[in-house]
């Protein structure tokens, strides 16, 4: 379709122009002004228990433990986790993510870390369902170690890596301006042509059809007369 035909399409169905105009005006309100959210993040180290011959934790993890504690992480992203967190007082989205500490030298996730985020629109409230997720992940590690009898010298613990924070999430209202009105010129066009398309299409019918009520007789072969 060149550029003519796509003008002559648009003039023809600017009454579907119109319709999309104004329910991009509508839709760009909402997206320019919205609430403030919130990022509150802290990240965990699950490290392993300390002895007299590994006074560091740091240097004796092992990627067992990696494996631990990511397999807490899906537990708690489940759909009946998110129902416990919200009946817990938990607002906003969150999600438990294992970091990856790899590096050249070491495996990767060698370093049982844990990113537990969550964007809530109220500060305070974030700081909050972030203390209630952190909370449940180390009870989570605690519950599984007690079901496995293991002992309290042996166990695996929980330390702070990165204490609890949060920051304002940026919004660009003119960034969110072009983007609605990118998506209702994209959609709008997309809908016009496909509805010219199809008008015609119902056009050329109609007409094919009632041309041969008019002359049922064209529709019989033609036969070629004798030289």
């Amino acid at each position: 379709m060149f550029l003519s035909d796509m003008a002559g399409v648009l003039e023809r169905r600017w009454y579907l122009i119109v319709v999309g105009a104004l329910a991009t005006a509508a839709s760009a309100s909402p997206a320019v002004h919205t609430q403030d959210r919130f990022l509150a993040s802290e990240v965990l180290m699950i490290q392993p228990p300390v002895s007299d011959y590994a006074p560091n934790p740091v240097a004796g993890i092992y990627p067992s433990i990696a494996v631990t504690a990511a397999a807490i992480a899906n537990r708690l992203n489940t759909a009946d986790a998110q129902a416990a967190f919200r009946a817990k007082g938990v607002s906003g989205t969150y999600k438990f993510e294992p970091r990856n500490t790899g590096t050249r030298q070491e495996p990767r996730y060698l370093i049982g870390s844990m990113s537990i985020t969550t964007i809530s629109t109220d500060e305070q409230a974030g700081l909050t369902s972030l203390e209630i997720l952190s909370g449940t992940y180390e009870q989570e590690l605690k519950d599984m170690q007690d079901e496995w009898n293991v002992k309290k010298d042996l166990r695996i613990t929980v330390a702070t890596l990165v204490p609890p924070s949060s920051q304002l999430l940026l919004h660009s209202p003119i960034r969110s301006l072009i983007g609605v009105a990118l998506l209702g010129a994209v959609g709008t066009s997309a809908v016009t042509l496909w509805t010219d398309a199809a008008l015609l299409r119902r056009r050329r019918r109609l007409e094919t059809a009632l041309s041969t009520a008019d002359s049922p007789n064209w529709t019989d072969q033609l036969v070629r007369s004798a030289p």
